[in-house]
């Protein structure tokens, strides 16, 4: 006898038919066709509900953030992408570093005017991680989204400006707890923005990092 979708759907994802339609309902309405979860799936790419670009951290962090970005404001970006264009329309300057060449030209051919990219090729606890350093630059939010993310921490803070936060995507990884540790030990605090992100469903964390009077005034 044929096994009908509907006993299929449900003997896969052992769910019962009630909850795979309330699921199915939100390509339509609710939170994630509100947050454009359905788009950024189907495209296998960070945007909205429009399709504009969104950052590929936690949609809490999102929400949070995008009322708090100004045009005052300069950011260094450790990885490039969605995120850059994002960030791009609501700053000052981004500048940005990315380590896949194929990569690196596809944004290149994109980006705005007030973004520098920069190709810089991995090399672990070199040249990579201590970019932001070496642009002799202040910035106002160093976002750690890249490669080689503990040294990126370690080496970024004389980068920040006094009033500066520092950005670190998927914080729930245990192989990060180093450089969180050492972020807390030189005086931040540190907010989690637990959720999910664009295109997936998993639960992650990007987290800030502060101090007193920062420009995020938190």
């Amino acid at each position: 006898m044929a096994i009908s979708l509907r006993k299929k759907i449900s003997t896969i994802l052992k769910l019962d038919y009630k909850t795979i339609k309330k699921l199915l309902s939100q390509k339509h309405e609710g939170y994630l066709y509100n947050v454009g979860w359905f788009e950024s799936f189907n495209s296998n790419s960070p945007v909205d509900k429009n399709f504009n670009p969104i950052p590929w951290l936690t949609y809490p962090f999102i929400s949070f953030i995008s009322e708090r970005l100004n045009k005052s404001m300069n950011i260094f970006e450790y990885g490039s992408g969605n995120s850059t264009f994002y960030y791009s329309k609501r700053v000052n300057l981004v500048t940005a570093i990315e380590h896949n060449k194929n990569w690196y030209d596809k944004i290149s051919a994109r980006k705005n005017d007030n973004v520098i990219l920069n190709f810089v090729p991995l090399d672990t606890n070199g040249k990579y991680c201590r970019s932001a350093l070496e642009s002799k630059a202040k910035f106002d939010i160093i976002i750690i989204d890249g490669e080689d993310r503990v040294n990126c921490i370690y080496n970024c803070l004389n980068a920040l400006n006094k009033n500066g936060v520092i950005i670190l995507d998927d914080s729930e990884r245990k192989e990060y707890s180093d450089g969180i540790e050492f972020l807390l030990k030189n005086s931040f605090k540190k907010i989690d923005f637990w959720g999910t992100a664009p295109g997936v469903l998993l639960e992650k964390c990007t987290t800030i990092f502060y101090k007193k009077n920062n420009c995020f005034n938190i």
